[in-house]
């Protein structure tokens, strides 16, 4: 019967368009989905929680009273706050008075017990002697229970109802905030658990109650009708005529009898009643009502309001439950006895309890009576003890119970309610004993109905109801006339005077909230106006009511005689509000920040002259920031302008356009109608409040003669002038019936706004969460406007740039670092290919947010919202201006079905992440730094981290806005209340007079954050700061001895000028002037002093009234520059480093033949190779080979990002443009080369990589020593130029990409034929077919997709102009040696070559390459390696430089160790052979070496595998102890070349170990240690380098890794699109599997599926082939090989064993190849072995731990050399050895010039995915990538070696030592 939408939490305004939209989405009735009701009725509740800002019940107040023409409205809050319901209109309404329908509303069993009806019953509803209602409860009838239409709900998180475990609730129960934030939920604090409802009950068939289209129809009515919160405060009530129904006489006669009653025995105790009318001056609303009589605290008492009717409601705030049921258990109490507070906190509980027999006895009968009839239904009743109930006036005797009804009894929760209703209501506590006695004795006594009090009101669902017992109420009738009642029992013993007493402090509640109207108001009579001395009087009351009834109620008086007349109205209205400030100027920045916090307008009143002038600063503040300010400025009569009068100066028009309407009034006279002077204030208001264009101030300049006080008689210096006036002024009819409302004299409305017909908003929208989108966000006024635009960018995907003021900038959806991570180059908005950029609130603070926004001019939108038609548009870039609310732009959102994302975009997200990480190390110091010092920045971020939830937050403009918004802290727990800043137009006089201003409207604590220099403009705002009213103003100064915002300008560089003219230096002791002002001071020198002091302040135990916090920063000007650039550049360093951890380049790193047998080739400077458009470095593969072979030239050949095999995580829009970009390309390069260790490189590059290649020598010239570009463009010089190159790059891009996005067969093939069919290749096809046929082989392998990234991403349009730094001339000068080529059948780059040629200096060498044209590298590739080898010889000589560490050195050993390691498996291992393993355990081994001072470490594995090695873990561990024991006493030396695994270092181990023969895990681990360290030793790029080079392998910067099916677990898909099956068992069953896991695979990873199998010897010859043959065809075409395909037979030899092979190959065609594995490992073979076998042997799978590294790379030498792929194979080791085995397999790869091995290059080290947990840091699997289309699993080579490192430097750390440190303790553990 609950529909709730798994949406997060939306806005209020946004909730309600869902539910609108969900219910139009029911077409027909679901009654699958509704709750069948007794009656035959359905009910059906949508509902979808909201976010809104608390308190809870303001919240739901202020939407209640939203909805004052929806009835019936009602409302239910329990006692703590933790369940509140309000609701609008009926769904259905439930009135018992005809005799067929029940007391209560009855639920269906299966009701959601969300469904619930709100309403009660009359007093004498049990009462069979009853009358009719009366005629003021006729609206209520017998009982009154609403389903509401539409309900806002809020529950606590915990569910709490506010009792406790034993039924009870203490009496120091909480109080529920209404405007002050006392709790969770607070002012500025989201509200938790809060929840928007539409509820339907129909009927399937029949006339009652609706059909389901007609109760949808009124549904969808209902939520249209919705209205939002009320912005404009309510006007507060006063009481004009109170009056007792019974006087005090009468009602003790009353008591009188019943005393009587009582000694007669016809009674023994009864409750009588008064009734006290309050007439109310204007008529208010029911919720508007009962919010003034909670006050700012609902304390300990129930809500409850049911209006039936308009005008007509009952309000209850009662401290009494009835009863509570939750299904069969049952709560209920005994209230009764009544003291005033006074006397409890005179006395104490224990003695006010015994000090009452009277009391005492009252309580007790209560108490009696309650037991009786619970025994009806509970035979276990826990009564708890008596105490003291707390209320506001008054205490109570209190006594709580809990039952649990008897089971199988039929006790339903519906019983049980109705029992308590019928049996229980009325209780003696409000009635009598004995019960109809006590009726009849109270309708005699009562001439008045009492109605619902003291009647049971509250809530009823299906499994529950709380209701209470309706005291302390009121009838609201007409909307102004209250009737107030509260009762009193009477007991033998009562005092009649005392009981009349009593009740009043009952109802004090409500007669002290409405106060009577005050003397000398004028009130809504004709006679209180008339009776006014004076015309000036009269006028002034007239504009200070209709302000008042306008909501503007707020008033700053600037004392002053002129303003006479408009100070007394407004001290004399008793609905005001206001402040006396001694100065106009800071009085009329208090009314700004005022307005601000009120969202509202405030008005100031200041007298004549100069005064006026003074408030021109705040009234410029207000217009530019658009804050409602009315500014009431007194005025001597207009014929003493220009005459030399006494404070007379021209006021009309002084504000100039700073106004937004001003109006010059005319002294006082009856010619001036009164009705004109209402809507005078009525279109004043509409200006300021922006109903008529932008709100901000506005001017009523009001001429006034003597006599100025509110005096009649004669006029003041005017002899025989009196003050009389004609009371047929006012006496007209329209004032008559201004007089009998509460209402303005005229309203301005404001239209809806619609924008469903604006086109770019459809093409905003269209880009939705595809398209990079950011939303600048500044100045936001209220909390619904924070979640509003948060709520917006969400579905539009879009990034926020918060500014300071939004209130977003700390918010988890934003990208809270922004403007420091603007710091970087790589995040230019060009670079990104922003598409819209839409622009909210108010204008940003930060600089590079505003330069970003400019700088993304070439985005296809820039849309600026503002709320009216105005421009803001500093920079000129807008592309439209669209004027509209955030609301009404939020409307469309919705409207156009957009549903909002999880989180804001990663891209920006991750980067907003570590930016954070690195701000906090920087500001937060190190409890290791001796000089720890109080900075700027850590000031702003300590106040955004420590500052309370529920304090708002003001900041001044200069330097604190600017580090709060560079630095402030993201926090899930910020308030949701925007912080305020003058920054309309950004002074810095008035900050704290505004700050006071704030902070009184606000009514919370607040802070504010403040420069010195702005502190000394307004240090008359301190007197504002003191006294028993002063508001909780916590002010952050930040004294830095001067103006240090200018230390940033270019002024700062000119010594001469800068001080004193622009630092402003001074001297002034803040503790003497806070001292002065009697305001408390707090001085901070250090980080500690001020972190306590602050939070102290935050506290809510801190010292109430205003404190100022002075923080001494230590930095000097200077120094506080350098250290926000020091922020800057790290963060753009983090940056760099976090875009760059998502761009993998794939390469290959060849050594020249020339050192392949030297020890110096570890840094002998390469020849960076780099491809072009759609090529890969294989593209490259014959210039490497004769560079390498017949030039002895080392080259390092690299995939750039979207080509080959290099990986971009760009998976969403922001990476797919932020991560392809030229600069980001650059970054990678330098980043590889660096992590190379290859200092610097001559760089190659064709086209695209050429292009690549002069962005490197521009960005990096120091680390180039030359470049060659090959048919490069150096730039495009003019913009048309090159907005005409990204037009055609960006079409190209989408052909690509919707190639990308189809299946169809062949389209990318038609693209390539096409693209290399233009004239840039002169006719290649035709030319040389067999160059295009080679060309194309390779091109159809590029991903279209990743292709049209590159193409937009590194577009030469984006490229900057690079030919200054390859044009030769005097002003110009290239930075490195240039060659250029093209070649010679290429007619555009020959004109770019001649345009070089013609700048030719010595350093640019231009030449061209016969008859080829643009595919110079694929046409004439010997050419192109003659020019590679020509530079490289004039550059770099004929000898190779040597290394910083020649690898021919030796290290000692100087510390040995082991440490145990044990994994869980993520679940046991069930191998070939062996029972399952749980765990993996081994051993870590750590070496130390020393050379040259250095100690460098190594860290290796040993590890056996059960049953696979021979050696068992101890056996292992036994013999590495032995080792180490000795190495650790004799510190051997160990040549680094041993590294170069060509047979040294099996020698030297056999030196150095005892003549032992070393276990295979043993050497394994051994080996590991010694390469790792020498390898850091070495300064190599990775530990593989030196074996690469001596064995003629290439290293490999990535590795393609094989998953692992075992054969008993399920064929799945697990990311891989290599995978390896174990089979071995039935042939056929295998075969099955395999052609199942061939579909499954083929459909995933489509061309790049392959398949291998391992047997394990299992197999006979004939069941080897068996499987084979019955492989699919698609399997078979997938296979790599089948290892170890038949069973050893050590009998028979090697050659029967290879002669097996050959017969089952010959048996099967041929039709797969085979792999060696264990019979090569285990010795059974040798290499000749499978040299001499006839079969075909594809691959050899070589296990490192058991053959040791050195041999591992023998046998991988032998594979390259035969024509078979070298497989690396682990068995199930830590991510240590996995990382060992990646590099290895990395650095044994052959040459990518021989031919290509149809055998895929995956290696089998899979066995991670086998690990729950992982000694490598980060764990191997975290290594692993899949994000490359079509790669599978791939590791990169490099971060293998950088957790190695990571790993051992925290292995080091646990020992006390850091990495390059000696261990704390040598020797063997």
């Amino acid at each position: 019967s609950v529909r709730s939408s798994e949406l997060q939490a939306l806005p209020l305004e946004v909730a309600t368009r869902y539910l609108i939209r969900e219910l139009q989405r029911l077409d027909a009735a679901p009654a699958h989905l509704a709750a069948d009701q007794p009656d035959g009725s359905c009910i059906l509740r949508l509902e979808l929680p909201f976010a809104a800002q608390g308190p809870q019940v303001k919240l739901l107040l202020d939407w209640l009273a939203a909805q004052h023409g929806m009835l019936p409205r009602a409302m239910f809050a329990t006692r703590d706050g933790s369940a509140i319901i309000a609701g609008a209109g009926a769904a259905h309404v439930h009135s018992p008075s005809s005799s067929e329908r029940g007391l209560l509303p009855q639920l269906g069993s299966a009701t959601h017990p969300k469904i619930c009806y709100i309403g009660g019953a009359r007093f004498d509803s049990s009462d069979p002697e009853a009358g009719a209602p009366s005629e003021e409860w006729e609206s209520f009838g017998q009982g009154y229970w609403v389903l509401p239409r539409v309900e806002l709900s809020y529950s606590s998180q915990s569910g709490a109802t506010g009792t406790n475990s034993n039924g009870s609730e203490a009496s120091s129960c909480p109080s529920t905030p209404l405007d002050a934030p006392l709790q969770s939920g607070g002012l500025g604090q989201l509200v938790q658990g809060t929840v928007l409802a539409v509820q339907l009950r129909w009927r399937q068939s029949g006339e009652r109650p609706h059909s389901w289209a007609e109760e949808k129809s009124r549904a969808l009515q209902a939520l249209h009708r919705l209205q939002p919160c009320a912005s404009v405060p309510s006007r507060m009530g006063v009481s004009s005529r109170r009056r007792d129904t019974v006087s005090r006489e009468d009602f003790e006669a009353r008591v009188k009898d019943a005393l009587a009653a009582f000694a007669e025995g016809s009674l023994t105790k009864v409750v009588l009643a008064r009734r006290i009318l309050l007439e109310l001056a204007w008529p208010m609303d029911a919720v508007d009502i009962l919010r003034q009589v909670v006050g700012s605290v609902h304390k300990r008492h129930y809500l409850f309001l049911l209006e039936p009717v308009q005008g007509t409601a009952f309000l209850s705030l009662t401290p009494e439950r009835l009863c509570k049921v939750q299904g069969r258990d049952v709560w209920t109490e005994a209230v009764a006895g009544t003291w005033p507070i006074a006397e409890f906190e005179k006395i104490g509980e224990a003695a006010l309890l015994a000090s009452s027999a009277k009391h005492s006895s009252e309580h007790q009968l209560v108490v009696d009576y309650i037991c009786r009839l619970l025994d009806d239904v509970s035979s276990f009743v826990k009564v708890c003890d008596t105490h003291i109930l707390k209320l506001k006036h008054l205490v109570h005797i209190k006594q709580s119970y809990h039952a649990i009804a008897e089971e199988g009894q039929g006790f339903s929760p519906f019983d049980l309610s109705t029992f308590f209703c019928k049996r229980m209501s009325p209780t003696p506590a409000v009635c009598g004993l004995p019960l109809n006695a006590s009726r009849r004795f109270i309708r005699s006594a009562e001439p008045w109905d009492r109605g619902f009090y003291a009647a049971p009101c509250g809530v009823i669902s299906a499994r529950s109801s709380e209701l209470t017992v309706a005291l302390r109420s009121a009838l609201v009738r007409e909307g102004k006339l209250l009737h107030v009642f509260a009762g009193a029992g009477i007991v033998p013993g009562s005092d009649p005077a005392e009981e009349f007493a009593e009740i009043s402090l009952k109802m004090r509640q409500f007669t002290d909230t409405f106060t009577d109207v005050p003397e000398g108001f004028a009130s809504g009579t004709m006679d209180s106006l008339t009776s006014l001395p004076n015309l000036n009087t009269l006028w002034a009351c007239l504009i200070v009511e209709e302000l008042v009834r306008l909501g503007v109620s707020k008033f700053v008086v600037c004392p002053g005689s002129r303003s006479t007349p408009l100070v007394v109205a407004v001290a004399r209205h008793p609905c005001t509000k206001y402040v006396v400030n001694h100065d106009e100027r800071a009085g009329g920045f208090y009314a700004l920040g005022w307005a601000k916090a009120v969202g509202s307008a405030v008005a100031v009143i200041v007298t004549s002259g100069t005064a006026v002038a003074n408030l021109l600063p705040a009234a410029v503040e207000a217009a530019q920031s658009q804050v409602p300010v009315l500014l009431l400025t007194a005025d001597r009569p207009a014929e003493l302008r220009d005459t030399g009068a006494n404070q007379t100066i021209h006021q009309p028009g002084i504000f100039g356009v700073y106004a937004r309407w001003s109006k010059d009034f005319p002294c006082p006279s009856t010619e001036y109608p009164p009705a004109a002077i209402l809507g005078d204030m009525d279109l004043a208001v509409a200006h300021a409040s922006g109903h008529l264009g932008r709100p901000g101030p506005v001017h009523l300049n009001f001429c006034f003669r003597e006599n100025l006080a509110p005096d009649g008689g004669a006029v003041r210096g005017a002899p025989g002038r009196t003050a009389d006036w004609d009371n047929a002024y006012v006496e007209t009819p329209d004032m008559h019936h201004w007089l009998k409302t509460a209402s303005p004299r005229s309203t301005y409305l404001t239209t809806t706004q619609s924008l469903t017909h604006f086109p770019v908003l459809e093409e905003l929208l269209g880009m939705a969460q595809k398209g990079r989108i950011v939303i600048l966000v500044g100045t936001l006024r209220t909390a619904d406007e924070v979640l509003l635009v948060e709520d917006m960018s969400l579905r539009l995907g879009a990034a926020v740039f918060a500014d300071i003021t939004s209130g977003l900038r700390q918010r988890p959806n934003v990208i809270n670092f922004s403007d420091q991570l603007l710091n970087s180059p790589l995040l230019a908005p060009e670079l990104l290919q922003i598409d819209a950029v839409l622009h909210l609130g108010g204008a940003m603070c930060s600089a590079r947010h505003n330069a970003f926004s400019k700088a993304a001019g070439g985005a296809r939108l820039h849309i600026r919202v503002a709320p009216a038609p105005i421009r803001m548009d500093q920079d000129h870039v807008a592309t439209h201006h669209l004027p509209c609310s955030l609301s009404a732009l939020s409307a469309a959102i919705i409207e156009a079905g957009l549903e909002p994302s999880s989180e804001p975009p990663q891209f920006w997200k991750r980067l907003s992440n570590a930016a954070g990480r690195v701000i906090e190390r920087k500001l937060m110091a190190s409890e290791e730094a001796l000089d720890v010092r109080l900075t700027e920045p850590f000031i702003a971020q300590t106040v955004s981290r420590l500052i309370a939830p529920h304090s708002w937050l003001q900041i001044s403009s200069s330097m604190p806005i600017r580090d709060l918004d560079f630095f402030s802290r993201p926090s899930q727990e910020a308030s949701l209340q925007p912080p305020a800043a003058n920054r309309g137009a950004s002074g810095i006089d008035g900050v704290i007079s505004t700050a006071a201003g704030f902070c009184r409207g606000a009514n919370a604590p607040s802070t504010l954050i403040i420069g010195d220099v702005a502190s000394l403009q307004d240090l008359n705002a301190l007197q504002q700061l003191t006294g028993p009213d002063a508001p909780p103003l916590t002010i952050v100064l930040v004294n830095n001895g001067g103006g240090g915002i200018f230390s940033f300008l270019p002024i700062a560089q000119h010594k001469d000028v800068m001080s004193p003219f622009f630092n402003e230096p001074h001297t002034t002791d803040f503790t003497s002037v806070c001292a002065a002002f009697g305001v408390p001071h707090i001085l901070c020198r250090t980080p500690e002093e001020f972190e306590a002091a602050y939070l102290l302040r935050q506290s809510r135990g801190s010292t109430p009234g205003a404190c100022v916090i002075e923080a001494q920063p230590s930095l000097s000007f200077e120094e506080n520059v350098a250290f926000h650039k020091e922020i800057g550049q790290a963060v753009a360093q983090c940056a760099r480093q976090e875009l760059l951890s998502q761009v993998k380049l794939s390469w290959i790193h060849t050594v020249g033949s020339s050192l392949r047998s030297s020890t110096e080739a570890a840094s002998e400077p390469v020849l960076v190779l780099l491809h072009g458009w759609l090529g890969e470095k294989a593209d490259w593969n014959e210039v490497s080979r004769r560079l390498v072979e017949e030039h002895g030239r080392s080259v390092l050949s690299v995939d750039l990002p979207g080509h080959g095999a290099s990986q971009v995580s760009a998976d969403a829009c922001w990476e797919q443009s932020g991560l392809f970009s030229l600069p980001i390309t650059v970054e990678a390069l330098a980043d590889l080369l660096e992590k190379l260790h290859i200092p610097k490189a001559i760089f190659v590059g064709y086209s695209l990589g050429g292009r690549v290649a002069m962005a490197f020598a521009d960005r990096f010239p120091d680390r180039c020593l030359g470049m060659i570009a090959l048919s490069a463009n150096p730039g495009l010089q003019r913009a048309g130029e090159r907005h005409e190159r990204w037009q055609q790059d960006s079409q190209l891009a989408a052909k690509l990409q919707a190639i990308a996005d189809t299946t169809a067969i062949g389209g990318f093939e038609a693209f390539l034929e096409k693209w290399y069919s233009v004239p840039l290749w002169s006719g290649l096809k035709e030319r040389r077919p067999d160059v295009y046929e080679n060309m194309l082989r390779k091109r159809r392998r590029a991903s279209p997709q990743l292709a049209s990234r590159a193409l937009t991403g590194m577009s030469l349009a984006l490229q900057p102009d690079l030919w200054p730094r390859t044009a030769s001339s005097s002003s110009s000068k290239p930075r490195c040696p240039f060659w250029y080529a093209y070649g010679e059948l290429d007619s555009k780059f020959s004109k770019i070559g001649a345009e070089l040629s013609a700048l030719s200096g010595q350093e640019i060498h231009v030449s061209s390459i016969p008859l080829v044209a643009h595919a110079l590298v694929e046409e004439s590739p010997s050419q192109v390696a003659d020019l590679c080898a020509k530079v490289a010889q004039q550059l770099l000589g004929e000898t190779p430089q040597l290394p910083k560490v020649p690898i021919s050195s030796e290290l000692q050993i100087s510390a040995v160790w082991s440490e145990p390691i044990k994994l869980m498996l993520k679940a046991p291992l069930l191998l070939s052979r062996g029972a399952p393993m749980p765990e993996r355990c081994g051993l870590l081994v750590i070496l130390q070496v020393r050379q040259d001072g250095h100690v460098f470490s190594g860290l290796g594995e040993v590890n056996p595998l059960p049953l696979f090695h021979k050696e068992t873990l101890a056996e292992a561990e036994e013999q590495l102890h032995a080792v180490l024991s000795s190495w650790t006493a004799s510190t051997p030396k160990v040549p680094a070349a041993v590294a170069r695994l060509d047979g040294s270092m099996s020698s030297w181990l056999n030196q150095n170990c005892s003549g032992q023969r070393l276990l295979p895990s043993v050497r394994a681990g051994l080996e590991m240690a010694l390469l790792h360290a020498i390898g850091r030793a070495s300064g190599s790029g990775h530990l593989g380098v030196a074996a690469a080079a001596a064995r003629s392998f290439s290293s490999y910067g990535t590795l393609g890794l094989n998953s692992l099916v075992a054969r008993e677990e399920d064929l799945g898909c697990d990311g891989a699109t290599v995978v390896k099956l174990k089979v071995g068992k039935d042939p056929l069953q295998d075969a099955e599997r395999s052609n199942y896991l061939a579909e499954v695979l083929k459909s995933r990873a489509g061309p790049h599926a392959r398949l291998r199998f391992d047997a394990n010897q299992a197999w006979t010859l004939d069941e080897a082939a068996v499987f084979i043959s019955n492989l699919s065809d698609a399997a078979t075409a997938m296979t790599d090989y089948l290892e170890e395909p038949v069973r050893w037979h050590p009998e028979e030899g090697a050659e029967q064993f290879m002669a097996d092979w050959q017969v089952l190959s010959e048996r099967t065609q041929r039709k797969i190849a085979f792999a060696a594995d264990e019979s090569l490992t285990e010795g059974a073979v040798k290499c000749a072995h499978l040299a001499e076998c006839k079969a075909p042997i594809a691959a050899l799978v070589l296990k490192p731990s058991l053959q040791g590294i050195e041999q591992t790379a023998e046998f991988a030498a032998w594979a390259s050399q035969h024509g078979a792929r070298p497989v690396l194979s682990s068995a199930f080791e830590s991510g240590v050895a996995l990382c060992h085995f990646a590099i290895l397999a990395a650095s044994t790869a052959p040459t990518p010039w021989l031919s290509e091995s149809s055998v895929s290059d995956c290696h089998g080290l899979g066995t991670f995915t086998r690990l729950a947990e992982d000694v490598l840091q980060p764990p191997f699997a975290d290594l692993v990538s899949t994000g490359q289309i079509g790669r599978g699993w791939q590791v990169n080579v490099l971060k293998c070696q950088e957790a190695l490192d990571k790993t051992l430097g925290a292995l080091l750390s646990s020992r006390g030592s850091a990495d390059g440190e000696p261990a704390k303790a040598n020797g063997w553990f």
